[in-house]
């Protein structure tokens, strides 16, 4: 007789949780004027025919700006397809994300552990979330990741049929295929996690290790070879591995000293937040049994007046200097202990080095062996601490949590409610800021979005009417800002999209752009103000002089409309 069909109340909980969050962050973006812009505007152009690559410039792989080009062309060139798109990977991610913590966890420790992932790494306005990230390859890349890992697992757990590796190999290359360091990080721990087991032999581990392997091989480089037919191999392996386009990037950011530095910094946050709930939880415990309140009453007495507590703790906290030379938090980082677990990066090698016996001893070693070697490689390029965190944390997350859990029980349910508040506390804040933060919107006829300032709002609304009256199709925008021309169906006949101090390197590669541009003249020049203090620039002049005079000099300025201390200027041809 066939079970019937339960249902999860806890999933139901998770999925409750990404709906909330969801309606407050639609349509709302931290920064339009970063690399958002660059990967909305590619898909345009796939999907008006051009070719990554030869037309188009980017240093990732191909499979999610087709994807997204591909959902263009279905329903029409507007942002909100993106949204809803993404929104759906998200809601992807996030039922392979609970499913996998509820193999390592209870039903209740894995809804907590969704939640911390949905608050600070799917849904947010910010370019390290699922909704419109930096790279939408990266979400394509996460979901294939997660797909990956489930079928390895259910591989160690259904009587080792082969069809779950060959489904794991698959979308360890469809992950590769999304986004490049995914794939290698994924199949890394695909491959380690065949390995652990136990009850094969090192002959039939090998076998197996192949076949995944060479499964996930032929599944990039097939695709890369029929693509190669339109764009040379040379340039799509120079596209791809941009030996110093990455050297100037990891420049100053890659370092063992940061590396430290930022261990060390998210895990001050973390203890000294920690400690007051901690001991917000202790008073909470101690009052509510000196005051005489009614059993059935008490947890939820002691709840409030923890939660209470804590906040009270933490503002002060976040009232003093304790932080203020802290530069890898917003300042509200004391309500937010788990907001970065960089540091858990090597508690969590040392945990599975000293419980290696124990940990090789159980059903869950392959699963929780990849999980750790995805997170390691993953976040290997840069020098592991996890940058782009919202993107990167999801593995580290889920260890995390698993760490915890299996702590010794007499301490398990004062960390079950640590947890609880610091998630509520969390929560509320973010649900707060999305729902006030943002009441200044952009409009097209291709889509809205909804920013925090007002006079960046108004300058962007404008500098589309201006576009839009101007009935142009060509379009430059730099350094960066190319949403303006997502939002008004032109394209830049530029081959590159975001002009970072790496992008024009010598006065040679900036006379060759320009020599490019008067062939292929823009109708109007948008010069969008952004300044590069992570490269030690103020101004896009400070690096690229030659272009600058280029188009202040050989153009008019026909409009001008001012964000706070800078402006976006407008020039056509004289």
């Amino acid at each position: 007789m066939k079970r019937p069909l339960q249902l999860d109340l806890w999933l139901c909980v998770v999925i409750a949780s990404f709906a909330l969050l969801v309606w407050a962050n639609w349509g709302k973006l931290e920064n339009p004027i970063i690399d958002i812009g660059r990967e909305v505007e590619i898909s345009a152009r796939l999907a008006d025919g051009q070719f990554l690559y030869r037309d188009v410039a980017t240093y990732y792989t191909p499979l999610g700006y087709y994807a997204n080009a591909l959902a263009l062309l279905l329903f029409g060139h507007h942002l909100e397809v993106f949204y809803i798109v993404n929104l759906l990977l998200a809601l992807v991610a996030t039922l392979l994300f609970y499913r996998l913590a509820k193999r390592l966890m209870n039903p209740l420790w894995a809804t907590l552990c969704s939640i911390c992932m949905l608050i600070y790494c799917a849904i947010g306005p910010g370019p390290f979330n699922f909704i419109m990230p930096y790279s939408h390859g990266a979400v394509y890349a996460i979901v294939f990741s997660l797909v990956a890992i489930t079928c390895l697992d259910y591989y160690c757990t259904s009587q080792k049929q082969l069809r779950w590796l060959v489904a794991a190999g698959i979308t360890c290359g469809l992950a590769g295929l999304a986004k490049q360091e995914y794939g290698v990080a994924v199949l890394g721990g695909v491959l380690i996690g065949v390995n652990v087991q136990t009850d094969k032999t090192l002959r039939s581990r090998l076998k197996q290790s192949i076949l995944v392997a060479l499964v996930a091989s032929i599944c990039v480089i097939v695709p890369l070879s029929i693509y190669a037919q339109q764009v040379s191999w040379e340039q799509l392996f120079s596209s791809l591995f941009p030996t110093s386009q990455i050297g100037a990037i990891n420049r100053g950011t890659v370092s063992l000293s940061r590396t430290l530095s930022v261990w060390w910094s998210t895990l001050k946050v973390f203890i000294v937040a920690s400690s007051l709930i901690l001991g917000s939880l202790v008073v909470a415990h101690r009052l509510s049994n000196f005051v005489k309140v009614p059993k059935k009453f008490r947890s939820l007495a002691e709840g409030l007046l923890s939660l209470a507590f804590s906040l009270l703790a933490l503002y002060l906290l976040n009232r003093s200097s304790i932080f203020s030379n802290y530069n890898y938090y917003p300042p509200n980082a004391s309500f937010n202990p788990l907001e970065d677990l960089s540091w858990a990066l090597p508690l969590l090698v040392g945990w599975f080095s000293l419980a290696r016996k124990q940990l090789s001893l159980s059903k869950h070693a392959p699963l929780l062996s990849a999980l750790l070697v995805f997170s390691l490689i993953l976040n290997a390029r840069w020098g592991f601490y996890i940058n782009f965190y919202g993107l990167y944390a999801l593995p580290v997350i889920i260890l995390f949590f698993t760490l915890l859990y299996n702590i010794p029980q007499r301490f398990k349910r004062v960390v079950c409610h640590y947890l609880v508040i610091c998630l509520v506390i969390s929560g509320t804040f973010k649900l707060g800021g999305l729902l006030i933060r943002y009441p200044h919107a952009v409009h097209s006829s291709s889509g809205s979005f909804y920013v925090k300032n007002a006079s960046l709002a108004q300058a962007l609304n404008q500098t589309v009417a201006a576009i839009d009256a101007a009935k142009v199709s060509s379009v430059l925008i730099l350094p960066e800002g190319n949403i303006l021309n997502f939002m008004t169906a032109t394209h830049s006949p530029s081959r590159e999209l975001t002009f970072l101090p790496h992008v024009l390197p010598t006065a040679r590669d900036e006379q060759a752009f320009i020599a490019d541009m008067q062939m292929h003249r823009p109708e109007l020049i948008v010069y969008v103000p952004r300044p590069f203090a992570e490269w030690g620039y103020q101004t896009y002049t400070d690096f690229n002089p030659l272009v600058d005079h280029w188009i202040t000099q050989q153009h008019r300025l026909v409009h001008s409309f001012p964000i706070d201390s800078s402006k976006i200027r407008i020039y056509v041809s004289k």
